[in-house]
């Protein structure tokens, strides 16, 4: 049993709250894709991260959900609009929205998405203050921003690492961050409790995108349930990508090949050098996971922690 099966509870609660919208039945156009992207099979990572960090600090389970379910929305509006921009076919093992319908229609269907989210983070129970809206409106905009990024340097020969570095944490990393933060906040944690688990967020989110690169390369595609060598095949710019271009001492533009890439990547030793990367900062969350107080909940981000760093897809 996995810590994902053990945290099953958690999942269907949070489902439940996602599914707490309105009714495909009205406006069908718009709602359908909506329940379609939200019933994608999927984990649920970035949810549970709220609710556990919520529980951990001594929250309750019913203020928790609203802004799980918020960050969920929130992470599926990024995902539409992605796959637009990348032109992706498939997401989680079945057709991407623009596909399944149309790019009009995708678009609509993201930016209802965000606007559920909205609604789902301003319900939360026990919370007045801005705070939360706040931090979730400058999220949004950073996740953007990656994006931008993302898409700005397809167009580039060569990124510093330190720019690649800069994209993941606002296309990727922040979201993470948000999802333990808020559930921090909105469990009522004392601040230094807020900051470890935000930080711990951030380094995940950071270990996360780096894993992701390598599972671009190397994990068996029926699992991952996309296309894999797409960041190859677009030009993407990865950690990988940067340091083969360093080992190589020219852009690796000219490779068309996905099992190529593959195969310079083995003969340089990147692979492990970059889970090495990846590693330092899973230890880093661990570390900041090691200031708050034992309880179920901590074990249980811990246990979330390790499924992260060895996850197959």
């Amino acid at each position: 049993m996995t810590i994902i099966d053990s945290l099953e509870k958690f999942r269907k609660k949070i489902e439940t709250e996602i599914e707490a919208i309105p009714s495909s039945d009205k406006i069908p156009l718009f709602y359908e894709p909506i329940h379609y992207i939200n019933r994608l099979s999927g984990k649920k990572i970035r949810p549970l991260l709220t609710v556990l960090s919520g529980l951990a600090v001594g929250g309750k389970i019913e203020n928790l959900l609203p802004p799980a379910a918020a960050v969920e929305l929130l992470h599926n509006f990024s995902l539409v609009h992605d796959d637009i921009m990348d032109d992706d076919d498939t997401r989680r093992g079945k057709e991407t929205v623009h596909v399944k319908w149309d790019i009009g229609t995708a678009i609509l269907t993201g930016d209802g998405l965000l606007g559920l989210a909205y609604r789902k983070l301003l319900s939360t129970p026990n919370i007045t203050d801005l705070i939360i809206a706040r931090l979730f409106t400058d999220a949004m905009l950073e996740i953007c921003e990656g994006q931008a990024l993302d898409k700005t340097f397809e167009e580039r020969k060569l990124i510093s690492e330190s720019e690649y570095i800069e994209m993941i944490q606002k296309k990727t990393a922040t979201l993470i961050q948000l999802a333990c933060q808020i559930g921090a906040i909105v469990g009522e944690g004392k601040d230094k409790e807020i900051q470890s688990l935000t930080s711990f967020g951030l380094s995940i989110g950071m270990g996360f995108q780096i894993q992701d690169d390598l599972l671009d390369i190397f994990a068996d595609e029926e699992l991952l349930g996309k296309r894999v060598g797409s960041d190859v095949l677009m030009n993407k710019k990865t950690i990988i990508s940067i340091r083969l271009s360093e080992r190589r001492g020219k852009p690796v533009d000219d490779i068309k090949s996905v099992d190529k890439f593959r195969e310079l990547i083995q003969e340089y030793g990147l692979a492990e050098e970059i889970q090495s990367i990846a590693d330092t900062y899973f230890v880093k969350a661990r570390e900041m996971l090691d200031k708050i107080a034992p309880n179920e909940y901590r074990s249980y981000l811990y246990d979330l922690t390790d499924y992260i760093q060895n996850r197959k897809k």
